[in-house]
């Protein structure tokens, strides 16, 4: 299990880290089927589509962040019969997952360290299964089982302990390498592995416009952030302040 989920660790790096590239935000789908520009066109891109590297993606990315700009960049790649959308700092996919998910499937792992991790499987508009990284015992959707036999691979446990005295010790190993878990189990369903040497040759990056409740909260989100800003707050907690912030704005609805 330790070398399945190896390569997929940098995903859970920290500010300051070596491969802290996306930050403690951010949201990656697998979409089956739609080339790079379909899926694009799926963000409401407001700014001409653009060809960059990951790190300068998230380079990018960042600069907007710490600005407090209501835009949150994507990145396309094809590879295979996937493309992978990438948004650091941004969490977009996740509520677009029925329309990503109209002409086929569609897989998507999020990170937020301020909330929670999310892993969320669609397909032909319909989420069959969707869970909390940290929690995989509590799943939703129209078939939440059918992954099962593939999330004990990659080492989640399904069934939490009877004994209440080691209910502690479990909800801790699977708070464990929850987000890389959650990629290996992304890989073995799209056959994907999301390591660096993947993300090199990003393709039709673009700006992208939040909308509706979303945007409401990120306006407020922002606010937020400036404040933290002008007085001096690093810019993690100006995350954790502000993704708290988004995350009472939103209409539960989109929360399992």
């Amino acid at each position: 299990m330790t070398d399945l989920l190896s390569q997929f660790r940098w995903l859970e790096e920290h500010q300051g880290d070596e491969h802290d590239l996306l930050g403690d935000t951010f949201c990656v789908s697998f979409l089956h089927r739609l080339d790079p520009a379909e899926v694009l066109s799926c963000f409401e891109p407001v700014t001409p589509a653009e060809t960059m590297s990951f790190k300068e993606l998230c380079g990018r990315a960042r600069a907007y962040f710490e600005d407090a700009a209501d835009v949150r960049y994507v990145g396309v790649a094809q590879v295979g019969e996937w493309s992978v959308a990438i948004e650091p700092w941004g969490g977009q996919a996740v509520l677009m997952m029925n329309q990503l998910s109209r002409a086929g499937e569609v897989v998507s792992v999020g990170r937020n360290d301020y909330a929670e991790h999310r892993f969320e499987y669609a397909v032909d508009g319909t989420i069959i299964t969707r869970f909390l990284s940290r929690e995989p015992d509590r799943r939703w959707g129209s078939d939440p089982d059918r992954l099962n036999g593939l999330m004990r691979q990659v080492g989640m446990v399904l069934e939490p302990p009877q004994d209440e005295g080691m209910l502690d010790s479990w909800s801790a190993r699977m708070a464990e390498d929850s987000v890389a878990r959650a990629f290996a189990l992304a890989a073995k369903m799209t056959g994907v592995a999301l390591t660096l040497s993947t993300l090199s040759t990003l393709h039709f990056v673009s700006a992208v416009q939040s909308g509706g409740r979303r945007a409401m909260s990120r306006d407020k989100s922002a606010e937020i952030r400036q404040w933290a800003k002008a007085h001096g707050l690093p810019l993690s907690e100006r995350s954790r302040i502000a993704s708290i912030a988004v995350e009472q704005a939103e209409d539960p609805r989109d929360t399992p």
